[in-house]
């Protein structure tokens, strides 16, 4: 796995020499910033890097100067109900961190189970609940990206929610703040199931995220997420939300959440 991110890196340095902030976007979601736009570049044409096979992940990075930093925007991740393994998943997440990426905003579109939450509100993932059933760190430890028991007693950095949470509300943008669950998917969860994930604390429910934050504090890299809430989910009425309405309301909402990073982005300080 080290030898095929070091080849991966070996490509990416063709365009450029470094990243100092990566953000990962998730289903339906599109970050536009104010910054000069560099290079694009696509997953397929990287050797040795898994690409996305769902519709709503495109699969290539667009890299901007923002403020004298080099900014990754990766459209589009990996998940593990595609087929691959929990290294590939988080492929993508440690490329950016072997750059030298300082920090990590990921963001993905997730169910609300908070029911005070409602249907286009961003929340900023102050923790996360693993029930994936894997972690990215099983196995023989890769040395050269960090110590074998990482600690996560701050997976989401305390400053920078701190500091997006300060940009929302100086720029009048609604930020709700609570835990992401995330699951292995692709099924939905069932009312039972939505019922037992309230009652152990979760706000939001997703496929994602978890796992690359994992691998990313493994190597000591900052990281901040925010899901978009794309359907709220009530045990005693489940809704169904097809891919097609969830993919609808990440659109319709990553125009203020890009205002949101795009601001907090002039004020991060590395």
């Amino acid at each position: 796995m080290l030898k095929k991110l070091e080849i991966a890196k070996d490509a990416i340095n063709k365009k450029v020499k470094k990243i100092d902030i990566g953000i990962i976007t998730g289903t339906g979601i599109k970050i536009d910033i104010n910054a000069k736009k560099v290079a694009t570049m696509h997953y397929a044409d990287i050797e040795s890097m898994p690409v996305p096979t769902t519709n709503a992940h495109k699969g290539y990075f667009e890299f901007f100067n923002k403020n004298n930093k080099m900014v990754a925007i990766a459209n589009g991740r990996l998940h593990y109900y595609e087929a691959y393994t929990i290294q590939e998943v988080v492929f993508l997440s440690r490329l950016l961190g072997m750059f030298g990426a300082k920090l990590m905003i990921l963001t993905n579109a997730a169910g609300g189970l908070n029911t005070s939450f409602k249907i286009g509100d961003l929340m900023l993932i102050r923790d996360h609940i693993n029930m994936m059933g894997v972690n990215p760190l099983k196995g023989d430890n890769i040395d050269e990206l960090g110590e074998r028991f990482p600690d996560m007693s701050e997976a989401y950095s305390l400053k920078y929610n701190g500091m997006l949470k300060k940009t929302a509300l100086s720029n009048s943008i609604d930020l709700q703040e609570g835990v992401y669950i995330s699951v292995a998917g692709p099924s939905m969860e069932t009312p039972a199931e939505t019922r037992f994930f309230s009652l152990i604390g979760a706000d939001a429910i997703g496929m994602s995220t978890v796992p690359e934050v994992i691998a990313l504090r493994h190597m000591g890299v900052d990281c901040v997420g925010i899901s978009i809430i794309t359907n709220i989910n009530r045990p005693e009425c489940m809704e169904k939300a097809p891919e097609r309405v969830v993919i609808e309301e990440a659109k319709r909402a990553s125009g203020k959440l890009s205002l949101l990073i795009d601001k907090f982005l002039e004020k991060v300080d590395l």
